[in-house]
């Protein structure tokens, strides 16, 4: 008999690098939205990609040093140092991403060119 994933499973399709780079906003309800930079960049020591975040918005966020960031099969992990997740953002299938912070929902869309 032929294992099979669940069908919400069977359908996710890990993203690459180069489609998700550029700009990108972060939003968090009662707080000013910021702006970030996916890279293509790889920091092997945090087994991710580079990262732009000037106004340090993400490590506010995640109330820790951020590493880089990596895609995952159901949206965007921030990763730190240690190679752990920090921040999993959740495609939403709109072009936005959403993940739940200790500051409270946190928004991430894509910038139009």
């Amino acid at each position: 008999m032929d294992a099979q994933l669940p069908r919400n499973q069977a359908n996710l399709r890990m993203a690459e690098p180069a489609e998700l780079k550029g700009a990108w906003t972060v939003a968090v309800p009662g707080s000013a939205s910021c702006t970030i930079d996916l890279r293509t960049t790889r920091v092997e020591a945090a087994n991710a990609y580079s990262l732009g975040d000037e106004s340090g918005c993400l490590a506010a966020l995640a109330a820790a040093p951020i590493a880089g960031w990596r895609p995952a099969p159901d949206g965007i992990e921030i990763a730190g140092k240690d190679r752990r997740t920090l921040l999993m953002f959740a495609d939403q299938g709109d072009g936005t991403a959403i993940a739940a912070t200790p500051r409270g929902e946190a928004r991430l869309a894509r910038q139009s060119i």
